[in-house]
């Protein structure tokens, strides 16, 4: 067996930005080599089963996936468009927003939305109209933007890239009500409108404004298709194989080393793989601190990454319920528990190590999304989540060093209490809006920021990457391309952020930089990968 495989490319983690990257790659005639440390591909987009039942980890909708949408042009562009079907939520009500005094259904479609707020907030229209035009705006100008189109709306991404979306709630002297269920989605990104950066807050609202979806089988089944597809056009996928360190000689990348030999190499796993271009998927400061080193940056690149401030994580319960809700006649929605009108309280008592007794929390119902999937649960059941915002230091769940630096944590009683404690409030904050949830309890179980920690290798534990502040937006953050010869970024850590479509954007930025080629433009107007030409490796 060879201790050493070659390969063009090869992509440090198979989170849903790796995958995507390499699939694009390997469709251009690059032969990309994707390891991971996990039994499974996928990372956020994955799923697991205990007990008999399946659950996402982090797939509870997707945006901008009608025809011609961003999400399915990618797919469609690397000729896997018949593997994904996308099933819509409510489109009069794909979240639902239950405030303690009032309950506020979204629907699909700006102009519907408009018209419904001015319902809500009479008197209010002036704010409505400013706050619906500029998410249109900004997501126009995106869309243009990706199509390598000028836009006359671009003036806005550019005049309000220092902006808060709180500054422009004050700036259209909007109730705080009004200012509350505009803002609501904060809770998507992890930052208050305080500080939340204007243009994130606008391109999450239109995202799904365009239509929120579900992929039918589960999240899994993205990331599979794109694994699939790289091992259909010649690439491997290795799992259960963590890189120790990316090989750097002559001041360049030249490919990664992998932990000491285990049974797996028996099947055929190298200890080394060597390549003239190196893909990092996995977190970016892990990347540039542990796997890279300091040493091989400039130092100014190293205090910048440094610098970078993550988004606080989420716990989540994960519930099984022997009720079928949809038989209730709850809507195929997301449920968001607001706990009031001040949001940024919330985030401040999250800064300061605390969490409320009533916070705000997310709840996603797979099932009513996907009820053609039988492994989610059983017929007249329910699987749902429920999540919330919570502080992530090591020290909030009585740890020091943290399951990255091999601290266990299981048996640790102030982390089983602090888990519990939390568990139980997600449940009574869901039995707010479904009476006699515990009561029909068939499966529960919890996760929180040390759990994602342990098994995605997130700083911080987040789900969310880097906070979405104007100081930490776009050209701010790190570009594919970095400083050492050879060495690329992607994943939620780039210019293109968290989020399902966004790493799925990002891998294809990153392919597009390491190709010389406009990949995400040209997937965005509907061109085909297969069989184009690749043209050099920039840097390879």
């Amino acid at each position: 067996m060879d201790s050493t495989r070659d390969a063009d490319v090869v992509v440090i983690g198979a989170g849903i930005g790796g995958l995507m990257a390499a699939a694009c790659l390997q469709s251009l005639g690059r032969r990309c080599i994707v390891v991971d440390r996990h039994s499974i591909v996928g990372g956020n987009v994955s799923v697991f089963e205990h007990s008999g039942f399946e659950f996402d980890v982090g797939t509870h909708y997707v945006g901008d996936c009608e025809p011609g949408g961003l999400v399915p042009s990618m797919y469609e562009s690397l000729g896997l468009g018949d593997a994904i079907t996308w099933r819509p939520l409510d489109r009069d009500c794909f979240d639902r927003y239950y405030f303690p005094d009032a309950t506020y259904d979204i629907p699909t479609g700006v102009d519907n939305y408009r018209t419904r707020l001015c319902e809500w907030f009479p008197g209010e229209r002036a704010g409505i109209d400013a706050f619906c035009d500029f998410v249109s705006d900004v997501d126009e100008a995106l869309g243009d933007s990706l199509a390598g189109k000028m836009s006359e709306k671009a003036a806005v991404l550019f005049s309000h890239r220092d902006t808060t979306i709180g500054e422009l709630f004050d700036t259209w002297d909007l109730s705080p009500r009004l200012r509350a269920v505009l803002g609501a989605q904060h809770a998507l990104y992890g930052v208050g409108p305080a500080r939340a950066a204007a243009l994130i807050h606008a391109l999450v609202v239109m995202h799904y404004m365009k239509g929120a979806y579900y992929p039918e089988g589960g999240g899994q089944l993205l990331s599979d298709t794109l694994a699939d597809c790289i091992r259909d056009r010649g690439g491997e996928v290795f799992l259960q194989t963590p890189v120790e360190s990316v090989i750097v000689e002559g001041g360049q990348a030249r490919g990664v080393t992998l932990r000491p030999p285990t049974p797996l190499r028996e099947r055929g796993v190298p200890t080394e793989i060597r390549a003239p271009v190196v893909l990092s998927n996995a977190d970016l400061k892990r990347t540039v601190l542990s796997l890279v080193g300091r040493e091989h940056f400039p130092a100014d690149f190293v205090g910048r990454i440094e610098a970078l401030r993550m988004g606080p994580p989420l716990a989540i319960a994960y519930v099984v319920i022997d009720r079928d809700l949809a038989a209730e006649g709850h809507p195929n929605a997301n449920a968001f528990i607001v706990a009031g009108d001040d949001a940024d309280a919330e985030y401040e008592a999250i800064a300061s190590g605390e969490m409320l007794d009533d916070p705000t929390v997310f709840i996603s119902f797979a099932s009513l999304k996907d009820p053609t999937n039988t492994r989610l649960c059983r017929p007249g059941q329910t699987n749902l989540e429920i999540m919330a915002l919570t502080p992530g230091d090591h020290a909030y769940w009585g740890l020091e060093r943290g399951p990255v630096a091999g601290e266990r944590y299981r048996t640790n009683d102030v982390y089983r209490r602090r888990k519990q404690e939390i568990v139980d409030m997600l449940v009574d904050r869901a039995e707010t809006v479904i009476p006699g949830l515990r009561d029909s309890l068939v499966h529960l179980e919890g996760a929180t920021a040390i759990t994602h920690e342990r098994f995605v290798r997130s700083s911080g534990g987040t789900s969310y990457g880097f906070e979405v502040t104007p100081d930490q937006l776009l050209d701010r953050r790190p570009a594919p391309v970095s400083p050492l010869p050879g060495l690329y970024f992607t994943g939620q850590g780039i210019t293109t952020g968290h989020g399902i479509a966004s790493c799925m954007a990002g891998g294809v930025m990153s392919a597009g930089a390491i190709t010389g080629m406009p990949l995400l433009q040209m997937m965005r107007n509907g061109e085909s990968l297969a069989g184009t030409s690749a043209g050099s490796a920039v840097g390879g």
